[in-house]
C-alpha cells in the first residue's frame, strides 16, 4: 500500500477482538487492521460513523464532538507488555475530524494526530509530536500502532453463552451483556468473550480470549471516557 493512500476498510475471516475508537476503528471484537483497514467483522459488534452536521453528506449516526476522549488498556500474553492508548477529538478542520492518540507503554509514550475524512472513512494523513514540533508521517506509522490493540483468532466456532450482568467504567458500574464465543488459536481452543452496554456510545465496553489453562491471552478494556471541557489542541502539551 502506498503510504499516501487513504486508509479502507476490508473484509476478513478471522475472528478478531478490538476496542472501538473515536476513528475508523470502530467495533470491539472486528477484523484486525490489515494495511488498509481499521475495523470489523466476526462476531461483528461494530458501528460505523458517519458524520452529521456542517457542510458534509450526512449518515445515519456519528457520536463525535470536540473534547470526546476514552482511554483504552489491551494487556495478555500477545504482547510483551500493556498498553494504554488514550483518544481524543481535538478539532474539525476543512472538513476533518482532528484525533489525537497517546500510546504509552513500559518502553515509552509515542503521540500522533491524524486527520479523519468521515466522507470517505479513512484517514487522510498522519502527523507525530517530536517533541513541540508536528511532523507529517506515513500512514503505515499510525496502522502499525494501531494494529498491536488486536488479535486475531483462527477461526470463530460459534457463540456458547451469553449472560448479563454490570460491568465497571472508571467508577461507573453499567449495565452490561457478554457474549462468550468459542475460538481456535492454533491447535487450542479458547473462549473470547465480548461486554457491551446501551450506555456506552457504539456499546463496546471490554472483551477478552482465555485459554483453556485459563491463562488471558488478550484483553482489551474500555477504562475511562468523557467529554473534555476545554480539550487540548495539542497532544504535545500533555
Amino acid at each position: 500500500m502506498k503510504t499516501d493512500e487513504p486508509m479502507k476498510r476490508v473484509a476478513s475471516p478471522f475472528a478478531v477482538i478490538v476496542l472501538g475508537f473515536l476513528s475508523p476503528a470502530c467495533g470491539l471484537f472486528a477484523p484486525a487492521q490489515t494495511s488498509a483497514q481499521t475495523a470489523s467483522n466476526v462476531p461483528s459488534v461494530a458501528t460505523p460513523r458517519k458524520f452529521v452536521g456542517e457542510s458534509a453528506p450526512a449518515g445515519p449516526a456519528d457520536f463525535r464532538k470536540i473534547g470526546d476522549f476514552r482511554v483504552h488498556r489491551f494487556s495478555g500474553s500477545y504482547q510483551k507488555s500493556p498498553l494504554t492508548l488514550t483518544e481524543e477529538v481535538v478539532a474539525r478542520e476543512n472538513g476533518l475530524w482532528v484525533i489525537d492518540y497517546t500510546f504509552e507503554e513500559q518502553t515509552g509514550t509515542t503521540k500522533l494526530r491524524a486527520h479523519f475524512d468521515p466522507r470517505t472513512d479513512s484517514v487522510a494523513w498522519v502527523s507525530k509530536f517530536d517533541g513541540s514540533r508536528e511532523v507529517k508521517v506515513p500512514l503505515s506509522t499510525y496502522e502499525k500502532l494501531i494494529e498491536r490493540t488486536s488479535f486475531a483468532a483462527d477461526s470463530n466456532d460459534g457463540m456458547v453463552g451469553s449472560t448479563r450482568g454490570t460491568c465497571l467504567v472508571g467508577p461507573s458500574e453499567l449495565e452490561c451483556e457478554t457474549k462468550s464465543y468459542k475460538v481456535a488459536i492454533g491447535d487450542g481452543v479458547a473462549i473470547m468473550n465480548v461486554s457491551r452496554s446501551e450506555s456506552v456510545p457504539d456499546g463496546d465496553v471490554a472483551g477478552d480470549i482465555i485459554g483453556s489453562d485459563g491463562a488471558v491471552i488478550y484483553r482489551s478494556e474500555l477504562v475511562e471516557l468523557g467529554n473534555a471541557t476545554s480539550p487540548k489542541r495539542s497532544v504535545a502539551s500533555r
